[in-house]
Formats: C-alpha cells, sequence, structure tokens
C-alpha cells in the first residue's frame, strides 16, 4: 500500500474509519457478494447470470454434432422442457418483483 503523510488528524481519522469500513463490507460479502455486489440490483444480477448461464447451455448443445447429443434428450426437448419454462419464469420473476413504487401507484 502506498503511504501518505497527512499532516490533519481529522483527515487522518475519516481516511481510516473509510479504510475500516470497507474492510468490513468485504468480510461481510462474502464469495457471492464479491462477485455479484450489494444492494437493490443483486437480484437482478444473479437471475441475469442465470438466465445467460441457461442460454449459454443450450446454445453449445444445440450447436454439438448429433453423434454427441443423447439419443433421448433432443433439440426439442432441450428447448421446450429447460429452456422456455426457465426464461420465461425469469422474466415473470423480474417482471413481478418490482416494487408497488416502481409500478406507479
Amino acid at each position: 500500500m502506498n503511504k501518505i503523510e497527512i499532516q490533519d488528524p481529522k483527515v487522518a481519522s475519516k481516511i481510516i474509519a473509510a479504510n475500516a469500513e470497507s474492510d468490513k463490507r468485504k468480510a461481510e460479502l462474502g464469495f457471492l457478494g464479491k462477485f455479484f455486489g450489494s444492494g437493490e440490483n443483486v437480484r437482478l444480477y444473479i437471475v441475469g447470470t442465470v438466465a445467460l448461464g441457461v442460454l449459454l447451455i443450450a446454445l453449445v448443445y444445440t450447436l454439438l454434432p448429433d453423434q454427441f447429443r443423447s439419443p433421448d434428450f433432443g433439440l426439442k426437448e432441450m428447448w421446450t422442457l429447460v429452456v422456455l419454462p426457465v426464461e420465461s419464469t425469469i422474466i415473470g420473476y423480474l417482471i413481478g418483483s418490482r416494487s408497488p413504487k416502481d409500478a406507479g401507484g
């Protein structure tokens, strides 16, 4: 860490308090908190990550040659039984999770 010489004790105490608060916040967040952050939009980040993950997996499965796909679980099953229900549930969650103040009422 860079050492800065500060003459004013009030400024020094504020810097020390800010650093302590920052360290405390980092310790409270944990692993997922460090990845997703904290605040109002955490739910959006988590749901968005799940949605993108499902779409990425479905895209990879779709682009695989037929010989590597399961004969019992084809593209139709992947998209109709996994991707569409998960994605529509996520969209419904995002629309339904708006607070009443956001709805204008």
